[in-house]
């Protein structure tokens, strides 16, 4: 059963005719492509979901980290949003493009039903679960930029990481919530208890008006697409570029006058740089295909006709990527960040063998290191630099 390509922003089908259409009296279903089935189900089913479980179960602990304290949920404020919408992304990878190749495999008309059942809003919520995180990310990335570079925008940036964090997710509501009334389930009473007793296809008001082009074709493709990807891949650039620039460090901040402290704080800031610039970098690998599929789309409306198999292999590996690229927050974390390893560590320790009290008092003391800014100790300050209140991070 093809999917319509519908777990990768640039693959819904670009006329009418290319829905899901059923002739009254024809109940036959003739899987796409059957030669690459075996391949899409070790790829998609096996392969696939193993990897979505695992990015589910890290994702939810990096999220219960980070919604449980205090300090994170102020500081880490993307990352937390992030590790919550990386859990529904890999959710609807297993019940989205999973079961939908299972039923291919199994030619289960129960698990083809079942799979209808839920398909719409899983999809919405998945959509708008990834075009927020890419924005997520965006932000998290321009204010590690403005930090590294100490531009004058980075205390609105820092003092304002809420209402841009409700921003990112709104613009991801509104860019993908309308995926759910786009689509209509149509049932076939004559093909019931059949692969075919029920089809999928747009609503007459996608095609019928200018939603089609100015919405879902210069919008979605461009706004959701493109724009973060090519930001995104500038402030790496620049990041990067500033960090290897540098040899010496600017650090303009409030200090309690202690140079190993001061060397500590500097450590802890080049982590947090490092760590946003791998979690960019991932976003962008993983989105390389989708930006390069829905350019060619754009230039090529017969490309799934053209080159079928190629075409999807490419779907499979654009949404194959997007959950591998989940998985890969918490072995970021874990890489780049010392202490935050140790508290990730420490804090698995306490679930898999509960502590006793006077550990649990020690656990509570570990310094957190944060994606974003440390705040400056409060004792006895002398200031190092009169240039700027915050570390350039170099």
């Amino acid at each position: 059963m093809d999917l319509l390509n519908l777990t990768s922003t640039s693959t819904y089908p670009e006329s009418e005719n290319e829905t899901f259409e059923l002739e009254e009296d024809d109940c036959h279903y003739e899987v796409l492509q059957p030669h690459m089935l075996v391949m899409r189900f070790w790829m998609v089913s096996i392969f696939g979901s193993t990897i979505s479980f695992v990015s589910m179960i890290e994702n939810i602990f990096l999220f219960l980290l980070f919604v449980t304290s205090r300090r994170h949920r102020r500081e880490n404020l993307f990352m937390m949003l992030l590790a919550f919408f990386d859990i529904f992304v890999s959710m609807a990878y297993i019940m989205l493009m999973s079961v939908n190749v299972l039923s291919d495999v199994l030619m289960s008309p129960i698990l083809v039903n079942v799979w209808y059942t839920y398909m719409i809003p899983i999809l919405t919520i998945s959509h708008i679960a990834m075009t927020s995180s890419s924005f997520l990310i965006v932000a998290a990335s321009f204010e590690r930029y403005c930090a590294t570079l100490n531009t004058p925008y980075l205390r609105f940036a820092q003092r304002n990481r809420s209402f841009i964090a409700l921003c990112a997710v709104f613009l991801g509501v509104v860019s993908k919530g309308t995926i759910s009334i786009e689509f209509e389930l149509v049932h076939h009473e004559q093909c019931i208890g059949q692969m075919m007793a029920t089809t999928m296809k747009f609503r007459p008001f996608v095609f019928e008006t200018q939603y089609h082009y100015l919405f879902r074709f210069w919008y979605r493709n461009f706004v959701t697409v493109f724009a973060p990807f090519f930001i995104l891949l500038y402030l790496n650039i620049r990041i990067v570029k500033a960090l290897t620039t540098y040899t010496t460090a600017t650090v303009c901040l409030v200090t309690n006058g202690n140079t190993e402290d001061l060397q500590k704080r500097k450590a802890s800031a080049r982590a947090a740089t490092r760590t946003l610039v791998m979690v960019g970098c991932c976003y962008i690998v993983s989105n390389i295909i989708n930006v390069i599929l829905t350019s060619l789309e754009q230039t090529n409306n017969e490309l799934a006709v053209d080159y079928p198999d190629l075409y999807i292999i490419l779907i499979d590996l654009v949404s194959l990527l997007t959950t591998m690229a989940c998985a890969a927050r918490l072995p970021i974390y874990l890489y780049c960040q010392p202490t935050l390893r140790r508290e990730i560590f420490m804090r698995f320790k306490r679930l898999c063998v509960p502590c006793s009290k006077g550990e649990t008092s020690m656990l509570e003391r570990v310094p957190i290191a944060t994606i974003s800014e440390d705040k400056p100790k409060k004792s006895t300050p002398t200031k190092c630099c009169m240039h700027s209140p915050y570390e350039t991070l170099l």
